[in-house]
């Protein structure tokens, strides 16, 4: 199964209020609350742009396959490249850094 992986995407990103942030970007507060639930099954292609820009992501991101069965589930599956990864949490990971780290990571 294919599910929408926004809610998780704003949580990598550091994003709070996700429903804010989509709203604040131009997308109605139904379809907000919408896409911050994994089993949306429609999607409006204007908004993948939108949503990618917001995110600072590729399509791909924006959904996470499950497979649905055993059988599914093998390496040449094409859906592979947007299996559910290991979560990344920006503000714990800053959380666990010096400011002197974190300076020589973000500064150019």
């Amino acid at each position: 199964m294919i599910v929408l992986n926004i809610k998780e995407l704003c949580k990598q990103r550091g994003i709070k209020h996700p429903h804010s942030a989509l709203t604040r970007a131009g997308i109605t507060n139904t379809v907000a609350t919408d896409y911050l639930k994994p089993t949306k099954d429609r999607f409006v292609t204007q908004d993948i742009e939108l949503l990618c820009q917001l995110l600072r992501c590729t399509p791909n991101d924006l959904f996470k396959w499950v497979p649905d069965e055993p059988k599914d589930d093998y390496p040449e599956n094409p859906l592979q490249a947007i299996r559910k990864q290991e979560t990344f949490n920006l503000e714990e990971r800053i959380k666990g850094m010096s400011v002197e780290e974190i300076r020589r990571r973000f500064e150019s």
